[in-house]
């Protein structure tokens, strides 16, 4: 492993493989704090490694000192799984594999979250790093191989051995072992400091490697899912299919940026280079629906959202969109029961609370509009969201409801000049006890709703 002032964590996760492992060597980038000395504590061999901004080389220069017939690469916030000390034996007696895939667990700090179009699990785990965990998502990567000195890390940042494994023509195949990773439940000011540090060294990378696709499949990753900005990301992923056109997450992610671009049918031409594989159905078959659906073919979008939830994991995010979909088409009773399962299953995303309020205006039911409306604006708190909440209630009559809300938006929003005007209406509206009130009214005419949250 390599590790720089990782002292807070380095310990839980050398512990975790004390009792498998015959040789420990961490690579230490240039710690000032006591890194080096927990390392030691726990058995292992320090070596000092300067930092020249490429994570294979570090990495390489820590394969050097090992002289065990296979190795295991851990991050030090990360822990071995505690069973997998009893698949390692029989692993490493076959003769024919050189490598191991490993399922990498990675806990989140929240719900609903989507990683290459795989929709979070809900976490039950025991590992005590991982109990306040609310979601995870699992990932591949050749953690186990060989000692072999033809075997070594390639890439300035995402580095990785299946490089050489594939290239030297050995075997690898996946093994039931998992790593447990901590990294996403970091404070946002340090995941924020790594985002910026692996997307400078993302463009250091292309820059070196301009031919390699992989390299700008993971820099237009960082732009779009860490910094939301699909004007980068876009043409970095154009890149990837212009030099690898097989590549099919890329022609997706194309896609979702077309859809966030308000150009559906570009996507849906994008999406026909996805079609005919396996490889992330379930995510085509979403955006597909997403494409439909702002084009307004409604019928053709339900369907294409029928087909993402048959091929993929259960997702609450597709779930809901599939109920809108149906109630738009008049099926109200069973869009609002796939609605109301979404909301539970996944209570903190905003776009599915956003979604059944929208659902509901279209029924004109909106008492439980006003509170989805409500639930809304406290995810995503902007004047707009609190004046659609406010204009809800205050059409149901309700103005000291109507009146906190649009209070709490000024307390975040004190120059709106939109939220000023509504609660002076409101107040003027209240004195006089009259029946209607000059908010911005919610439409509920399902031709004039914003299109569908990806």
């Amino acid at each position: 492993m390599i590790v720089k002032n990782e002292a807070h964590t380095l310990r839980a996760c050398l512990q975790s493989v004390q009792d498998v492992v015959r040789q420990i060597v961490v690579a230490d980038t240039g710690s000032t704090d006591n890194t080096p000395d927990i390392a030691r504590e726990c058995g292992a061999t320090v070596i000092s490694v300067p930092w020249e901004n490429d994570f294979a080389k570090a990495r390489n220069a820590a394969l050097v000192p090992m002289k065990t017939d296979w190795i295991l690469v851990l991050d030090a916030d990360e822990e071995l799984d505690p069973e997998a000390k009893h698949s390692l034996p029989g692993l490493m007696a076959d003769q024919e594999v050189s490598g191991y895939s490993v399922t990498i667990r990675d806990y989140m700090s929240g719900t609903g979250s989507h990683f290459l179009g795989q929709y979070s699990h809900p976490n039950h785990s025991q590992m005590e790093r991982a109990k306040e965990a609310p979601s995870y998502h699992d990932q591949r990567t050749i953690r186990l191989f060989r000692n072999n000195p033809e075997i070594y890390y390639f890439g300035r940042v995402h580095e990785l051995v299946e490089y050489r494994i594939c290239s030297l023509g050995l075997k690898y195949v996946p093994a039931n072992i998992v790593i447990h990773h901590f990294g996403h439940l970091r404070s946002l000011q340090v995941r924020e400091r790594k985002h910026h540090f692996y997307r400078d060294l993302g463009r250091i990378k292309v820059k070196e490697q301009p031919d390699n696709p992989f390299a700008w499949f993971e820099l237009g990753l960082i732009e779009h899912q860490a910094f939301r900005n699909p004007a980068e990301a876009l043409p970095c992923f154009q890149e990837v299919v212009r030099l690898h056109p097989p590549f099919i997450r890329a022609w997706l992610f194309i896609a979702m940026i077309e859809i966030e671009m308000n150009q559906p049918e570009k996507a849906l031409v994008t999406i026909q280079h996805a079609d005919g594989t396996e490889e992330a159905a379930a995510l085509r078959e979403r955006l597909r629906g997403d494409a439909l659906h702002n084009l307004g073919k409604i019928d053709e979008a339900r369907t294409a959202y029928q087909r993402a939830l048959q091929l993929g994991d259960p997702d609450p995010l597709v779930e809901s969109k599939l109920g809108y979909t149906e109630v738009r088409l008049g099926e109200i009773v069973a869009g609002f029961e796939k609605l109301r399962r979404a909301v539970a299953a996944a209570p903190q995303q905003s776009e599915v609370h956003d979604r059944l309020m929208k659902a509901c205006l279209v029924v004109g039911n909106l008492p439980e509009a006003a509170e989805a409306a409500e639930y809304f604006a406290a995810c995503i708190a902007q004047p707009t969201t609190f004046l659609r909440a406010a204009s809800i209630r205050a059409q149901l009559k309700q103005w000291d409801r109507a009146g906190k809300l649009i209070s709490l938006g000024l307390q975040l929003f004190p120059n709106s000049t939109e939220l000023q005007t509504a609660s002076a209406e409101i107040g003027l509206m209240k004195s006089t006890s009259q029946q209607g009130v000059n908010l911005p009214v919610v439409n509920a005419d399902p031709s004039r709703i914003s299109p569908c949250q990806r």
